[in-house]
C-alpha cells in the first residue's frame, strides 16, 4: 500500500517512533520505521512520519495531526548518465 507523509505537532520529548505509535494508536507495520520521526521545524514542534494511506485517513482528525501529504516518487528529470542529445529519441 502506498505511504503518505503525516505532519505532527509534538512535544519534543514525545517525538520518538514508540511514542507516536502509542499516541496515535498506530500498529508498527503501518509506519515506515526506516523513515522514523523526522523533525521538520523543531522550534515549532513539527515532525513528519510516513504511514500507510489507510492509517493516515484514520488518524487525520487527531489533535496532533497538522496535515496529510502525498509522498511522490522522486526521479531524475534529465537524460540518463552518459546519454547525449544525439542518443535521445526525437532529438538530434
Amino acid at each position: 500500500m502506498p505511504r503518505v507523509m503525516v505532519t505532527l505537532r509534538l512535544d519534543p520529548a514525545r517525538a520518538t517512533l514508540a511514542e507516536v505509535l502509542g499516541l496515535l494508536g498506530l500498529a508498527p507495520d503501518e509506519v515506515d520505521p526506516g523513515f522514523g520521526v523526522v523533525p521538520i521545524d523543531p522550534a515549532e514542534h513539527l515532525y513528519t512520519i510516513l504511514v500507510d494511506q489507510a492509517a493516515a485517513a484514520r488518524i487525520a482528525g487527531a489533535p496532533q495531526v497538522e496535515g496529510v501529504f502525498g509522498n511522490p516518487r522522486i526521479e531524475p528529470l534529465g537524460p540518463e548518465e552518459g546519454e547525449g542529445p544525439e542518443e535521445r529519441p526525437g532529438k538530434g
